[in-house]
């Protein structure tokens, strides 16, 4: 049977296991492309937040997250059926995941970095509105077959779901001719998910090459894997001249920090020199130059113009998937939704705008860390994930902000709080033994631990008692992830508050019950990802418009 085509060129970044450099290859590789003038979607594999936000700001489009869990909405269970292999995005995904993949292969326009209000046509000939993306890069989490149960939702099943094929990222430290089994290894390898059909591997690259000497080793060792498997290797990656990305409690730093001091143009030499991009963009059935106009005529990479330079951190606008034009929405005003948007809260998926888009809302950013107020005229707010434990001083010093949202709450306005956005939504977070003060919403507190609270895979049964739920006959299933170093206060809620969600793992096993509620405000440490929990936030707008009605607006 013949290998699934997608829609769209493209190529998943798998690697031998967590640390074997992945992130750092797929960032040079889109620092790359943008030189050579390509235009590339880049996409993460499972729930990482900072890694996409890189992507984001490398390629001035919105970086999705595909999961293969996650994109569902039911219960799960240890016999859960693994999703069909082998159909590529045209068939055989579940509606979400499908939903995902359309965003990301959908016509895109290209930033424009600097002052450019007197810009024109005229004066940016360069500057296609609407073009499709020349490439998708797809960075790879964990192992190549790491995931959840049964090694469902791992990279190499994303891979295979989607059609595109793998470049297998080797870490060769520390090893020579020993690399030739590790490769074979994972290119003979098929999980009982893949059946018979074999995996489709673009390519090989080798990472952490000590010297010269080194690479000729590995090159050696691997030529007659090479030349069995059809299976080429295409770089050999050295320690020197790699970027150092600073890490912190929740992975990488984040890319508004980090990305100042990465030399993007260093970071691109360094995979031109070091990889033959020319073969693997030919294997991926991409371009390996910009299209120098509009109508598609190849140019060389010296005459070529170069794209407009980006910006160091992109903006909500080019973070997120852009919702439906609020004119075609039959003519119904849709409902305004304040997302609180800033230093201290930017773990939000790039696809919710364009979810509640679909369910007629928009969506309008603020700052907790700034403002004095929400936006006006807004239905509900939604808080993020994010670092409000690096931002407490200054939130703890923004007391109009709370004012103003204790007003909004004790008209009724609906509030939803996710990890540090629940944090924020407390009376007070614990560092290092210092209290600092946040809203207050929500009559708990936390602190912040040296040490992993909590990670892994969730799907959040609502309470029947919570009026959110209420209102359909049938369980209200979420499917997200929770990953926190915060810790809640261990007494009980009190007798005015409620928890949100009966929170199992991806296995159906019950952990216990989570978050808290009281009046119109809530929050959890659960993050949601938009397609698996389209129903909860279905019914959330509707506590939404009820409120709007309630308030004679």
């Amino acid at each position: 049977m013949p290998r699934p085509q997608p829609s769209l060129p493209g190529l998943v970044i798998g690697g031998t296991g967590s640390n074997s450099g992945k992130t750092t290859l797929t960032l040079a590789l889109l620092c790359a492309l943008h030189e050579r003038g390509l235009v590339a979607r880049a996409a993460k594999t499972g729930p990482d937040y900072i890694d996409a936000a890189f992507h984001a700001a490398l390629t001035g489009q919105p970086a999705a997250n595909l999961d293969t869990w996650m994109c569902r909405e039911a219960a799960p269970s240890p016999t859960e059926r693994p999703l069909r292999a082998g159909c590529g995005p045209s068939c055989g995904l579940p509606a979400g995941l499908k939903r995902v993949f359309a965003r990301m292969s959908a016509p895109c326009s290209l930033p424009l970095a600097g002052d450019t209000t007197a810009a024109t046509p005229d004066t940016l000939p360069h500057i296609l509105p609407d073009i499709l993306p020349d490439i998708l890069v797809v960075e790879g989490a964990m192992g190549l077959f790491d995931g959840g149960h049964k090694g469902t939702g791992s990279t190499a099943h994303l891979a295979a779901l989607l059609g595109l094929p793998l470049l297998l990222v080797l870490n060769a430290g520390g090893m020579g001719q020993s690399v030739a089994a590790l490769a074979e290894g994972f290119l003979r390898h098929r999980p009982a998910w893949a059946g018979t059909r074999p995996l489709h591997f673009l390519g090989m690259v080798c990472t952490h090459v000590g010297s010269p000497r080194h690479a000729d080793l590995l090159q050696q060792s691997l030529a007659p894997v090479s030349k069995i498997s059809g299976v080429p290797l295409l770089g050999l990656m050295p320690r020197q001249g790699a970027p150092s990305l600073p890490a912190r409690h929740l992975g990488l730093v984040e890319a508004r920090e980090a990305l100042p001091a990465v030399d993007r143009q260093a970071l691109a030499h360094w995979a031109e020199d070091h990889c033959n991009l020319d073969l693997l963009l030919q294997r991926a059935g991409a371009a390996t130059l910009r299209r120098a106009s509009p109508d598609h005529t190849a140019a060389s990479i010296n005459d070529a113009e170069k794209l407009p330079e980006l910006p160091q951190d992109a903006t909500p606008a080019s973070r997120f998937f852009p919702a439906a034009n609020s004119a075609t929405r039959r003519g119904k005003r849709p409902l305004r939704i304040g997302l609180a948007w800033d230093e201290a809260f930017s773990f939000c998926y790039a696809d919710l705008p364009a979810v509640l888009g679909e369910l007629k809302a928009d969506v309008v950013t603020f700052s907790p860390l700034r403002d004095t107020a929400p936006p006006p005229g807004c239905a509900g707010l939604y808080f993020p994930g994010g670092y409000p434990e690096l931002h407490a001083a200054r939130i703890a010093a923004n007391t109009q902000i709370r004012t103003a949202l204790h007003n909004k709450a004790a008209q009724g306005m609906p509030m939803y709080g996710e990890c540090g956005g629940y944090m924020y939504l407390m009376r007070s977070l614990l560092i290092n033994g210092q209290q600092y003060a946040m809203s207050g919403l929500l009559p708990r507190s936390c602190a912040l631990g040296q040490t992993k609270a909590a990670l892994g895979y969730r799907a959040g049964l609502a309470h029947a008692d919570w009026a959110l739920a209420s209102t359909t006959a049938r369980p209200l299933w979420v499917r997200g992830h929770e990953f926190h170093y915060a810790q809640e206060q261990a007494d009980p809620l009190p007798a005015q508050c409620s928890p949100l969600w009966q929170l199992h793992d991806s296995q159906g096993r019950f952990l216990r019950a989570d978050g808290c509620r009281m009046g119109s405000v809530a929050g959890s440490w659960l993050h949601c990802y938009p397609e698996g929990s389209r129903r909860f936030w279905r019914l959330w707008l509707g506590l939404c418009s009820a409120y709007l009605s309630a308030q004679g607006t």
